[in-house]
């Protein structure tokens, strides 16, 4: 299985390259997977998925979309990253739902990775999205959220107690 993906060299990306035997950074049209984990704010993402869609609709493909649990309401205080990852996901939904694709597309929405703070594993989301990645084909997890079970409101606490602290 070929993959392309984007932000493949770091934090997450560079988990679920070192995952997987063929990696290629950036989008690559020949590839099966392509895992939309660019993190620009507002069109950015959402552009890319576009593109990706366009050029794999009628193709056995799948794109696999790196969001945030940022994109529901009332969560995140970075609201311009908040804004951009509810984009995509409206993009996706639309795009999934709407559509007479043939291309697979799978929304994951991880809360906090690798924190100090409650947090899952780069390791654990790659897992997931291996899982999501390797079921047959005819499965399409349209959109996975997962996170610590620690409750936002008390990791929202221990974010700002940090930032007094400093």
């Amino acid at each position: 299985m070929k993959i392309s993906m984007t932000n493949s060299n770091r934090g997450l990306g560079k988990v679920i390259s070192d995952r997987f035997d063929n990696v290629v950074e950036g989008f690559d049209e020949d590839s099966d997977v392509f895992i939309n984990n660019r993190h620009y704010y507002f069109s950015g993402q959402a552009e890319l998925l576009m593109e990706v869609f366009e050029k794999w609709r009628y193709k056995k493909k799948t794109i696999v979309n790196i969001i945030s649990r940022s994109k529901y309401p009332n969560i995140s205080k970075g609201y311009l990253y908040s804004a951009s990852k509810a984009a995509v996901s409206h993009l996706s939904d639309n795009l999934r739902l709407t559509t007479d694709k043939e291309c697979r597309i799978i929304d994951i929405n991880p809360g906090l990775l690798n924190s100090d703070l409650p947090s899952l594993t780069y390791s654990e989301i790659t897992d997931i999205i291996v899982y999501t990645i390797k079921l047959p084909f005819h499965i399409e997890v349209g959109e996975l959220s997962v996170w610590h079970n620690t409750s936002y409101q008390k990791i929202s606490k221990m974010k700002d107690e940090k930032k007094l602290s400093k």
